[in-house]
């Protein structure tokens, strides 16, 4: 009985072959929609947690003032801070700072005969190489001496060399910045992205040399590895207090700088992560709930175009249950199609997505299920009104409507 019913509602659907499409796809786009979406969301996430894992759990940051806590678009509204030198000057040198790197980040075409790229330019000491993982590609990074003297030097990243020098051959060749030259002493290795943000179109300079080029000097930013046998939460503690003495400030209610490790910036990344999912998951699922009411339409467009249909097979023995169980059939038919086919598309996209940033693909089991089990959902709940609405016909007057 169950065959002949799957059989009969293919026929139906084949008759009416292109409403069952525009139902199809409208799942489909659901279902793709969350597959893409929070996957890509899931891979962003992971690229993030493994590029702040190199950087070690005893790297603490020093910043201009910034909470977790309070609104980013507050925050932002206030401009970006900077930071004196002398707060490099000041932690250098204490028995925590095993390795104290300082930098400023800015932004500035780089040229190097007919090509040009438009990159971020960070201005540090030779440190900054051992506080971050940059691995060398090809040549050296810059010394402290070349720092002191701010030497017209520069190491690439791997998108900059590739995009300035498609040859190959970077080091000891010339890029222009700021109207000077600077030699290229050291090309790194590709590093990868999050989200817009290439990780590899930088440039390192020497600090001193970014102050003069750029007529700005102060820090954005100064990382600290502290050694292995300390605790983090107790150099974090103690980074704060000595700060806040040296500038005659209250610790607790001070606006000048912040001071955070790695841990926190990672639970911190995390939380953005997940409230950013939910707003994907949020968007996704209302394109479901479209389809959902798409398909209630047509399935009561086809119960009226079924019901002299309908009261024929009631009057030949057809019980209400079957005519139920019909209508769901029929829903459930578009909904594993809809499933299918946005799978793929999301699965596909997710995969062009991921080539193109040079991410590692993965879609994770949490997201097959959400989205085939929402969509699921949004059939089954969405057919129940134009099933009940065929399965109580009356017999009698269904056979008399034209």
């Amino acid at each position: 009985m169950l065959g002949h019913l799957i059989r009969y509602s293919l026929r139906r659907l084949a008759v009416r072959w292109l409403t069952t499409l525009l139902t199809t796809l409208g799942i489909g786009i659901g279902v793709a929609n969350i597959v893409a979406l929070i996957s890509v969301s899931e891979i962003a996430r992971a690229q993030a947690m493994r590029l702040m894992g190199e950087l070690g759990a005893n790297t603490i940051f020093v910043t201009p003032y910034f909470s977790f806590e309070e609104s980013p678009f507050e925050q932002a509204g206030a401009g970006m801070g900077a930071l004196p030198v002398s707060y490099y000057e000041f932690l250098r040198d204490k028995p925590y700072a095993e390795v104290v790197s300082p930098f400023q980040a800015l932004v500035a075409f780089v040229a190097h005969k007919g090509n040009r790229v438009f990159t971020t330019v960070i201005g540090c000491t030779p440190d900054i190489f051992k506080v971050r993982p940059y691995k060398l590609a090809s040549g050296r990074f810059y010394s402290d001496d070349e720092t002191a003297g701010a030497s017209e030097v520069a190491v690439l990243g791997h998108t900059v060399a590739q995009k300035l020098f498609p040859e190959g051959r970077a080091v000891g060749q010339e890029i222009v910045l700021k109207g000077k030259r600077l030699r290229v002493v050291g090309t790194l290795e590709e590093k990868g992205r999050i989200g817009f943000e290439d990780f590899d179109n930088r440039i390192f300079i020497p600090l001193n040399l970014a102050q003069k080029l750029f007529d700005y000097p102060y820090l954005h930013t100064v990382a600290i590895k502290h050694p292995e046998g300390m605790k983090t939460e107790d150099v974090v503690k103690q980074i704060k207090q000595e700060l806040a003495q040296w500038r005659g400030v209250d610790p607790e209610k001070q606006d000048e700088f912040s001071v955070f490790s790695m841990k926190e910036l990672t639970r911190a990344a995390n939380e953005t992560f997940k409230i950013f999912a939910v707003v994907l998951l949020g968007v996704s699922c209302i394109a479901l709930l479209v389809a959902g009411i798409g398909i209630m339409t047509v399935m009561l467009m086809s119960v009226v175009e079924q019901t002299r249909e309908i009261g024929v097979r009631r009057a030949v023995g057809a019980r209400r249950r079957d005519i139920l169980v019909q209508f769901f059939i029929e829903t459930l038919l578009q909904v594993v199609a809809g499933q299918v086919v946005g799978f793929i598309l999301g699965a596909v996209g997710v995969y062009i997505l991921c080539a193109h940033a040079d991410w590692t693909f993965f879609i994770t089991g949490k997201t097959i299920i959400l989205a085939l089990g929402f969509s699921f959902g949004v059939g089954i709940v969405f057919s129940i009104l134009p099933a009940f609405r065929a399965a109580t016909l009356d017999p009698v007057e269904s056979l008399r409507y034209e």
